[in-house]
């Protein structure tokens, strides 16, 4: 996906919900039902512990993108609001407006870290087969979206890493919130 350099805030995290976290969530969707129907179909237990650990990660990842819906969606809209309005953070009362917004980056950071951590694991559950085992073809199917998961949490971490937050460092700056 091309990015651009002068893309302003809004059209950004637009295209990151669009793009990124619909696409995750809809991933995570489709790799719990195969995990699901691996795990009724599998009689024998050559692939429960893979299914188990798929199901906990898909359940991290579902919880990081709601995380990023709930908290950091609402707070890039803010300021890109804030941004436009002219508004800025030196008539704010007290020091919790500048406080707030380092805490916004700071846990925006902390949540690279977690993100790196999940996709390193996913990428463990994603290598490719090179046993003679025979398996059934919906646990080829669930290391397919796994594979996915792992390239779209890549791209998404990248995105964010890259554009977002030096975007958000950018906006901060403009309505004197921070001294980045």
């Amino acid at each position: 996906m091309n990015y651009s350099n002068t893309e302003t805030l809004q059209p950004l995290l637009d295209r990151l919900e669009k793009s990124h976290y619909n696409v995750v969530s809809s991933l995570c969707l489709a790799a719990l039902k195969y995990a699901d129907k691996l795990q009724e179909l599998e009689a024998r237990n050559t692939t429960s512990q893979y299914v188990v650990l798929c199901h906990k990660l898909i359940e991290e990842i579902q919880v990081y993108i709601n995380i990023k819906r709930e908290h950091l969606v609402p707070y890039v809209r803010s300021i890109y609001e804030k941004e436009e309005e002219g508004h800025d953070c030196k008539n704010c009362s007290g020091s919790s407006c500048s406080a707030q917004h380092e805490m916004q980056l700071n846990e925006l950071r902390q949540s690279h870290k977690q993100l790196k951590d999940i996709i390193n694991r996913v990428q463990m559950v994603a290598l490719p087969l090179y046993s003679e085992t025979m398996y059934p073809d919906v646990y080829r199917l669930l290391r397919n979206h796994m594979a996915l998961l792992e390239n779209s949490l890549t791209e998404l971490s990248l995105v964010e890493e890259t554009r977002l937050i030096p975007r958000i460092i950018e906006a901060q700056k403009k309505i004197n919130a921070t001294d980045h």
